[in-house]
């Protein structure tokens, strides 16, 4: 069963190059991550202050591992939450 991470962040005004810089650096060790199957993020074509991140891990324990390590406390949260005037998590698992 797949643990599947869909969020959706709202860039603060003239943020918006910080952010995108700084979720690029967030993909490849995501991506690399054991228990990571996909790390995907996306841009909102009718607004550039929007991203969609895809996130699937095999199960809940990896999800959190990902949320514990050193570049997502880094970058996501130090980083990129203070830069967000919105965001927000919807978790699924599939049937």
């Amino acid at each position: 069963m797949a643990y599947c991470i869909a969020v959706r962040w709202t860039i603060t005004p003239g943020e918006e190059a910080t952010v995108r810089a700084l979720t690029q650096s967030m993909l490849a060790p995501s991506n690399a991550e054991p228990g990571c199957d996909a790390y995907i993020l996306h841009t909102d074509v009718a607004d550039p202050s929007a991203l969609f991140l895809y996130e699937q891990y095999t199960d809940e324990a990896a999800f959190q591992a990902h949320c514990d390590s050193p570049h997502f406390v880094s970058i996501v949260a130090d980083r990129i939450f203070p830069l967000l005037s919105d965001r927000r998590l919807e978790i699924y698992e599939s049937v």
